[in-house]
């Protein structure tokens, strides 16, 4: 009977040998999966962080952009009223000069 034990312990351990192994191999695989996984996440969730404090940078350069966008129209609007009257004035005088050579040309 020990010899049939031994017989039957030596055809067995390697098929347990190898379901032990498989067992380990997969487990080893599954966790190896997972730490990709966990530092693939770390590198995403670093680089969503830095991406989010550009965002925030970029708004806040744009809010600045758009006052003084605001703040240069209402400028424009002041030098195109002031460049009428300019203008206009240019005109008055310009009649009055004209007025002045005809009455200087008449004397």
């Amino acid at each position: 009977m020990n010899f049939d034990v031994n017989i039957i312990l030596d055809l067995i351990m390697p098929a347990l040998t190898g379901i032990v192994g498989w067992i380990a191999g997969t487990k080893k695989r599954n966790n190896d999966f997972l730490s990709d996984l966990q530092e693939s996440i770390n590198l995403l969730s670093e680089r969503n962080k830095d991406l989010l404090q550009e965002v925030v940078t970029l708004r806040g350069e744009n809010a600045d952009l758009l006052s003084n966008q605001k703040m240069m129209q209402g400028e424009i609007s002041q030098l195109r009223a002031e460049n009428k009257l300019l203008r206009d004035e240019v005109e008055l005088l310009n009649e009055r000069l004209t007025g002045i050579k005809t009455i200087t040309r008449a004397k």
